[in-house]
């Protein structure tokens, strides 16, 4: 894509382009002033609404202006016109150490350039600031052929403290990534210095010493695979690259000064020196190439932060197998370089091969001595067998598959999937599972039932087979178990049970013929479950039973993981999914096992917190008006009861933006706290205060969604069981293609966050004839933001025909009244019945249901429900007694790796729509471009397949049962879609990047399972929210 040349920026003239990133583009240009060449840095204009990239933009300027030395960047001027955010820098026209690198250097070249970064980055740290992105792309050379280091826009002060460094964000380029950076933990100098190694191993050898097939195996190799050996003639360098490469910070060079010092006292190079090293037989394949793509937007990869370790704790040696292999004895690649060299490295192969030779003549003696010989380790596969249960299908011939070997060993990495580049083999374990020390040895270590285990072997012994294994992917196995001990877990598919609002408890049951005939006779089905539960001993036909008196929390983690599934159909007709599942959770399996009555004392600390989030824009002072009379009025009903402590009341207000519209003063502000609301009075005075604006918005929609995040974020909702957002609003919502919109956020994305803390939102849309043309776009998005799980409910919006306040009133009061009756019912201890929907309930039935079902939550906190302890068993995902009601919500379990990964996939697509929005049929050849950053292979996405071929989406999300927009997805496919439905597909891949930091962030629902590694732990991703 051509550049923009139209840019006027004052004072300076603009020659041409000189390259072009995703963050920025570089022109050269004349400073009128002084007449001299510079290089005018300007920031993309799409980026330039975004405030966090201004000030990184701004950042990078001001932290180069701090510098005066001889070996980095000059800054003359810094600036904006408008939006046009830019830098005037030193001209540097001779290149980068990428161009030098692959034209081919001597090492006493690549030496000299070494010295001067690392005396750059001397004095950097000695003003304490650490660069974060060493690569050859960010050093450039003056015309003098001096080296200058540049790009410190991600430099990180050793001050800084704020929320981002923090946050457990790792930034820089995974190829040139220090393990403790990739980690997100704290850094300083000597992160820069490992990446200035990864330099000086790619100045010497002409390739990265760690790579892989995408970013997260690039991370994984700088945190778990050991050094690679330099090539004969450059043995003198080992040393040196041993320290800047050692994976524990405290074990490399202290400061560059210790570095440069190194470099003078290297060791000569001696010509008489023969030295010989095992040759591989079985070439190594051919690692994938890695681009660092010079000016592109460094990659995140996001583990969360933790205390460094000792490197004995990171990386213990694993379980020894009989043979273990080297994985760095392998033929160095050789660069083309001096004659010498040459002459060298045919010397060395000469020998080696004289070496092989004896070996092969030789015999057992000679092989009993013979190096280890490095292969790719042929991916094991197997069928798992389950005892539990019969087979789900009528038995057919076996597919015919490849051969595969008995064997196979990832030695410090997890064995890859079948098929897969990227995917680990994981299993669960059985209950009863024990480690042992080797294959065939002694049981030692129990583990819990259902453990997730990473697969580092696989080995027969004695005719039986064995897999050793670990909870991490860094290289730490745990030991030993039988392969019949356990289960291979191939989708990581999990189930969560869905609100109690209606459906009955789920059973689970033997076999999947028993759960046919319940699914054809819901009769049957009550009669089952009401024997289970008046007799929880009698297990013949229901093996284990949902608690029937509360419900399991939603943010308590348990595991119950899909091994198979079969379709079948319910008395109507209407399909259902019958699933073999089992259940993990941590706590006594007998505890909740009978339906035994929770006690008072529990029951009354069931609070419910309603927080009002009212729309304050001009000609809603009615309204306000309104909604502060109704809450007075139920908050003296309720203290009549003298149950005030158990209802409390709040507000927030929204408008739009304040950047474009600064007289509207605020966006979203919370104008009463729940702690205030508690006291009637006070919520009375402080609700007299709130005036609707006298300033007119930039458009007739408003930003509700700013509104319904500040109340999910900015209110304390700890303490409430009972947890209502009720949006009082005329207008639409500003979604995320509004370039005001402060969330930047949709509808469905606001909702899974508010349903992250437990909230139900309701929507009373107010139809007044002003916005008559906004009505049906504002209920279509209104309803998707209250689509409520459960079919009968449908979802929580609230039209008010003609906007009448008294008729809004009514309704306000409907719901309050509701909420506070349960509250006094669970007070007086009266019990409450299920609740039974009809086919059109109304206001009332819908809030009695939601209301139902958070207090059997709240009891099941307060009782620690846990999920029914199982080995394997048969369910429905519908209710059984009532099929039209679903009874489990389908997640995939992703690491944070793959979370993260997902999140910077979704960038790069969103990235290059955005840059090619004026020619969209640029837009899969710039997405095939930047997938070589991704280490993905774009040569699928030339040929025209679509973004799941061409790998830019991670392979976590293939086969899963969910139908994806994005995976499917072809250069044909989004010719075809009107400018709008660009527009649209574009918006719902940048809501869902910012729910995934939603994700990130729910620090409760993150699970590490045994001694596994922050990058590791898990988290139950929804389908529903997979692009």
């Amino acid at each position: 894509m051509s550049l923009p040349l139209n840019i006027v920026i004052p004072g300076y003239d603009i020659e041409g382009p000189i390259g072009e990133g995703a963050m920025a583009s570089v022109y050269l240009a004349t400073q009128r002033s002084l007449e001299r060449k510079v290089a005018l840095k300007v920031m993309a204009a799409a980026l330039a609404a975004d405030p966090t990239f201004c000030e990184r933009f701004l950042r990078e300027g001001k932290t180069l202006a701090r510098l005066s030395h001889p070996h980095t960047v000059t800054i003359h001027d810094i600036g904006n016109v408008g939006e046009l955010y830019y830098m005037a820098m030193e001209y540097l026209p001779n290149g980068t150490l990428k161009e030098r690198i692959a034209a081919g250097l001597t090492p006493e070249q690549g030496l000299t350039y070494i010295r001067q970064i690392a005396s750059a980055l001397g004095y950097a740290h000695g003003l304490g600031l650490v660069h974060r992105d060493v690569k050859p792309a960010n050093i450039l050379f003056r015309a003098d052929g001096t080296a200058v280091l540049s790009d410190f826009g991600i430099a990180k002060s050793l001050d800084d403290r704020t929320q981002f460094t923090q946050a457990g964000f790792a930034v820089g380029t995974p190829s040139y990534m220090s393990p403790e950076q990739a980690r997100g933990q704290d850094i300083d100098g000597r992160a820069d210095l490992y990446a200035l190694g990864v330099v000086l191993y790619e100045i010497l050898v002409g390739k990265l010493p760690y790579t892989g097939n995408d970013a997260l195996s690039t991370a994984l190799a700088h945190l778990t695979e050991p050094l690679p050996e330099l090539p004969v003639h450059h043995g003198r360098y080992q040393d040196v690259l041993r320290k800047l490469l050692a994976k524990d910070p405290a074990e490399r060079f202290p400061d560059a000064t210790a570095l440069l010092r190194a470099l003078d006292n290297l060791p000569e190079a001696s010509a008489q020196a023969t030295l010989i090293r095992p040759l591989s037989f079985e070439l190594p394949a051919t690692p994938p190439a890695v681009d660092d793509l010079a000016g592109l937007t460094p990659m995140s990869i996001d583990i969360p932060s933790g205390p460094a370790q000792p490197q004995s704790q990171l990386h213990p040696k694993p379980v020894p197998p009989p043979i273990k292999p080297t994985p760095h004895s392998t033929v160095s690649e050789q660069r083309k370089g001096p004659v010498f060299a040459l002459a060298a490295v045919a010397v060395a192969v000469a020998l080696a091969l004289g070496g092989a030779g004896y070996w092969w003549l030789s015999g057992d003696d000679a092989k009993a001595t013979k190096p280890p010989v490095v292969s790719t380790p042929p991916v094991y596969k197997t069928a798992e067998k389950t005892p539990e249960a019969p087979p789900a299908k009528p038995p057919v011939a076996p597919p015919v598959t490849p051969p595969v070997a008995p064997e196979a060993d990832g030695g410090q990495r997890p064995l890859l999937m079948a098929g897969k580049k990227t995917l680990f083999q994981r299993v669960l374990s059985k209950p009863g599972a024990k480690l042992a020390a080797e294959p065939g040895a002694a049981p030692g270590k129990a583990l819990p039932a259902f453990s997730v285990l990473y697969v580092y072997q696989r080995k027969d012994v004695d005719g039986g087979a064995w897999v050793r294994v670990g909870a991490a992917t860094d290289g730490r196995s745990d030991g030993w178990l039988p392969a019949a001990q356990v289960s291979d877990w191939k989708q990581s598919l999990v189930l969560k049970f869905t609100e109690r609002s209606g459906r009955a408890p789920v059973m689970f049951l033997r076999q999947p013929g028993e759960v046919e005939k319940l699914l054809a006779n819901p009769s049957a089905a009550k009669n089952a479950l009401l024997k289970a539960q008046h007799n929880p001993q009698d297990n013949q036909q229901v093996l284990a039973l949902e608690p029937a008196a509360s419900a399991v929390p939603q943010n308590q983690f348990y595991l119950l993981p899909i091994f198979d599934s079969r379709e079948s159909f319910d008395d109507n007709g209407q399909p259902v999914q019958l699933l073999n599942v089992a259940s993990i959770d941590p706590g006594s399996a007998q505890k909740n096992a009978t339906n035994t009555p929770i006690t008072a004392a529990n029951a009354d600390a069931f609070r419910t917190a309603v927080v009002l989030v009212v729309d304050t824009t001009v000609s809603m002072q009615p309204y306000i008006d309104q909604v502060r009379d109704v809450v007075h009025q139920l908050q003296t009903r309720i203290g009549e009861r003298g149950e005030l402590d158990s209802v409390s009341f709040a507000m927030v207000g929204f408008r739009s933006s304040t950047k474009k519209t600064p007289g509207l003063e605020y966006t979203a502000k919370t104008l009463i706290t729940l702690e205030q609301g508690r006291d009637p009075q006070r919520f009375l005075e402080m609700a007299r205060q709130v005036k609707a604006s006298t300033v007119s918005s930039h458009s007739f929609n408003e930003d509700a969604f700013a509104g319904v995040m500040e109340a999910v974020e900015g209110m304390d909702w700890s303490g409430y069981g009972g947890r209502l957002i009720l949006l009082v609003t005329d207008a639409g919502a500003l979604r995320k293609n509004d370039p005001f919109a402060a969330t930047q956020m949709n509808e469905a994305e606001v909702r899974q966050a508010a349903l992250g803390k437990q909230i139900k939102i309701y929507a009373l849309h107010l139809l007044s004839d002003a916005g008559k043309k906004t009505h049906a776009g504002a209920q279509v998005q209104y309803r998707t933001l209250t689509a409520d799980a459960n079919p009968q409910i449908g979802d929580l919006y609230i039209p008010v025909p003609g906007a009448d306040v008294r008729k809004f009133g009514e309704r306000v009061d409907e719901i309050g009244s509701v909420f506070a009756d349960l509250v006094h019912q669970v007070r007086s201890n009266k019990p409450q019945s299920v609740p039974l929907l009809s086919a059109a309930p109304s206001l009332a039935d819908k809030s009695a249901a939601v209301g139902y079902a958070m207090h059997m939550d709240f009891l099941g906190r307060k009782s620690a429900s846990q999920a029914p302890q199982l080995v394997r068993a048969w369910t429905a995902d519908r209710d059984l007694t009532n099929p039209a009601l679903p009874a489990f919500q389908v997640c995939v379990m992703l690491t944070k790796l793959q979370l993260n990964d997902l999140q910077q996939s979704l960038k790069l697509i969103v990235d290059a729509a955005r840059k090619t929005q004026s020619s969209p049929k640029d837009f899969f050849q710039e997405i095939a471009s930047a997938s070589a950053y991704m280490s993905r292979d774009p040569s699928a996405l030339r040929k025209g397949g679509n973004l799941a071929n061409g790998g830019v989406l991670g392979e976590y999300l293939e086969g899963l049962p969910y139908r994806s927009k994005s995976l499917s997805m072809t250069q044909d496919l989004w010719l075809s879609l009107s400018v709008a439905e660009q527009e649209d597909f574009i918006d719902e891949l940048e809501s869902k990047i910012r729910l995934y930091e939603t994700f990130h962030n729910d620090l409760a629902n993150w699970v590490r399972f045994g001694d596994a590694e922050p990058g590791d732990a898990l988290y139950r991703v929804p389908l529903s929210t997979l692009p």
